[in-house]
């Protein structure tokens, strides 16, 4: 399978002259991308090559990025509504593009109802929803606290969770989920949510997200997933040594390796974050043949034209190996070339805005479309 990844807020707005305006543009405030833009884009997504698309979250958000979460079973306003996302699905079907969405069962945002009501009385029925250590101190995505995690082994959350799930594949037929921060929620969950994700639809897709760079070692007791305590010491052991290090400072990927282990029980095609960093480091030959999907970038990261920028050979050479993988991914763009305009690994805050560039519009014609066909010829 080949997937394309889309940033929706920052691919199209369906409206072709401000496409043209807001090329290459970003920043932190929501620059007008929605699901009618992606729908008019699908040829042109089905003529690179891609058979499915995966979307970043569209569901009712405080931020242009959609990862946090005031209602999963609505479309934000922003992005469309419920009906754009089942014409959007529709159209896509009927090119032969399977639709993957990105879910989030971590965490929510700090202003969703059942988090405030919890927040706001110790008596609430959600107040279990989440794990508080104090009247205001809670467990949050490692340590924002607009983020809450999630007490995924709470029965009523893993029900409130896979009935969201439940209701975009019976509503709107979409094929599958990128899980989000898929090392955060418990194994309990896992084991609920896809069996009943695929007991509705047989050959629904997952792409969870395993990887845990970043991650301060005081955070491993909020990775669930980790159920032994061995499992955690030696997590934490790894963690501490890439402390300070961006991923591409890693000397390798021994959390994922360690953490894909686990969650192949369950995933047999995962994010496969220890050969993207093998593939940003050049090492391609290291790269085995198995069913988790190959990347070279994504939306956290800096986009591989930036830290390859003196070398085009190379960038194609990692291109071509992504895409003549069983299964990957693309991150859009990445057919024109689109890079950055300043390094951010060191930047303290919304650095990831600098690989979160509104599509480039302007340097899209048919040529573009047959060379990046051609690096799979």
């Amino acid at each position: 399978m080949k997937v394309y990844q889309v940033f929706v807020d920052r691919f199209s707005t369906a409206d072709t002259r401000r496409d043209y305006a807001l090329g290459n543009t970003t920043g932190r405030r929501w620059l007008g991308g929605n699901l009618k833009g992606i729908t008019n884009k699908l040829q042109y997504i089905r003529d690179l090559g891609f058979d499915a698309i995966w979307l970043t979250p569209i569901f009712s958000t405080l931020d242009y990025h959609g990862y946090s979460t005031l209602d999963f079973c609505s479309v934000d306003r922003h992005f469309g509504s419920n009906d754009t996302l089942k014409r959007l699905v529709f159209t896509a079907h009927k090119k032969g593009i399977k639709v993957l969405l990105d879910f989030v069962a971590n965490h929510v945002s700090s202003k969703h109802k059942y988090f405030l009501s919890a927040l706001n009385n110790k008596n609430s029925h959600y107040r279990k929803w989440f794990v508080f250590s104090g009247r205001n101190t809670y467990l949050r995505f490692v340590d924002v606290d607009t983020l809450p995690k999630l007490n995924t082994d709470n029965q009523d959350v893993i029900n409130y969770l896979i009935d969201a799930a439940l209701y975009w594949i019976r509503e709107a037929d979409i094929d599958g989920f990128r899980l989000d921060h898929a090392v955060g929620p418990s194994m309990r969950f896992w084991r609920e949510f896809t069996r009943a994700c695929t007991s509705y639809k047989k050959d629904f897709i997952f792409l969870p997200e395993i990887w845990l760079s970043g991650i301060d070692p005081k955070y491993t007791d909020t990775l669930w997933f980790a159920e032994d305590a061995a499992t955690r010491e030696k997590l934490r052991s790894i963690l501490a040594e890439n402390r300070g290090k961006t991923w591409d400072e890693q000397d390798d990927s021994k959390a994922e390796e360690l953490a894909m282990n686990v969650f192949r029980k369950f995933f047999k095609t995962p994010l496969n974050f220890s050969a993207n960093l093998k593939l940003r480091r050049g090492r391609l030959k290291e790269i085995k043949a198995d069913d988790s999907f190959v990347f070279a970038d994504n939306h956290d990261m800096q986009r591989l034209s930036w830290i390859k920028r003196n070398d085009p050979m190379t960038v194609n050479k990692i291109l071509k190996k992504v895409i003549d993988s069983k299964n990957s991914v693309i991150y859009y763009g990445s057919e024109i070339n689109m890079g950055q305009k300043k390094d951010f690994s060191r930047l303290a805050s919304f650095k990831d805005t600098e690989c979160r560039r509104f599509m480039d519009w302007r340097k899209v014609n048919r040529k573009t479309v047959s060379d990046f066909k051609a690096l799979s010829g």
